[in-house]
């Protein structure tokens, strides 16, 4: 996972636990630590030995040669974690995109765990847009990573990843004006504390509803048409499925 990514996830984060414009502003300080960080990172590479950034260039065209058109995923372990923005590990291969309903769901249906579904309660005029799921980027298989990189005493280290569960999942539906998403999200120890239901609308009118408390995932809807709260969560119920 690149840290775009990672600075992503922290901004929404603090969208999804409170939904409140004093959060944004932590958010924007959480963006201004991450990027603080990648600049540390950047100015920490250059005392990595330079046959070792070469080989690790090398590896990492390689591998975003080899997922390409493929649906394999590699992770890829960082002895020199100041090369990777200062994570231990990078996921290539990290999202699968559709185009359809059906292509999806050929993929979907034989993970593991709960999948998102096509809600039967669309408002009218809504149809399918596009729909990615994406691997899982940490858990057992990370950790293991880690260790057997480490212990190699390897420059780097790259696994193949054969994931049976999302990471995430979202779907996409329009009715030409206005984008209606839901997202499965796998949930971290945090996310995994909280139960019950949240909602937010956001300064540019953009309005989110979480459930959380379903165990290994919780789902969000976001949307910014009229649509109510109470539409917003039965649409939601009706794609989480059991």
């Amino acid at each position: 996972m690149n840290v775009a990514t990672k600075v992503a996830i922290a901004t929404l984060s603090s969208v999804l636990l409170f939904g409140s414009s004093v959060n944004l502003v932590e958010a924007k300080s959480n963006k201004e630590a991450q990027e603080e960080a990648v600049k540390k990172a950047a100015e920490a590479a250059k005392s990595v030995p330079a046959e070792a950034k070469k080989a690790i260039e090398n590896e990492e065209n390689r591998l975003k040669e080899l997922v390409k058109g493929s649906g394999d995923t590699y992770v890829m372990y960082y002895k020199y974690k100041q090369l990777n923005n200062g994570l231990k590990t990078s996921v290539y291969g990290l999202r699968l995109n559709y185009s359809s309903y059906k292509d999806y769901l050929k993929k979907a249906s034989i993970l593991k765990a709960p999948i998102l579904q096509q809600p039967p309660n669309l408002p009218s005029g809504y149809k399918f847009s596009k729909a990615f799921i994406e691997s899982p980027y940490q858990g057992k298989f990370f950790d293991d990573l880690i260790a057997e990189g480490v212990k190699s005493g390897k420059d780097f280290y790259t696994k193949k990843y054969d994931w049976k569960e999302a990471g995430k999942i979202e779907l996409e539906y329009t009715d030409g004006k206005d984008e209606l998403i839901i997202n499965q999200y796998m949930a971290d120890k945090e996310f995994a504390k909280l139960k019950g239901t949240e909602y937010a609308v956001m300064p540019d009118g953009k309005k989110y509803a979480f459930q959380y408390g379903t165990g290994k995932y919780y789902y969000g809807i976001s949307t910014k048409s009229n649509m109510s709260k109470e539409k917003m969560f039965e649409i939601l119920k009706a794609a989480m499925k059991k």
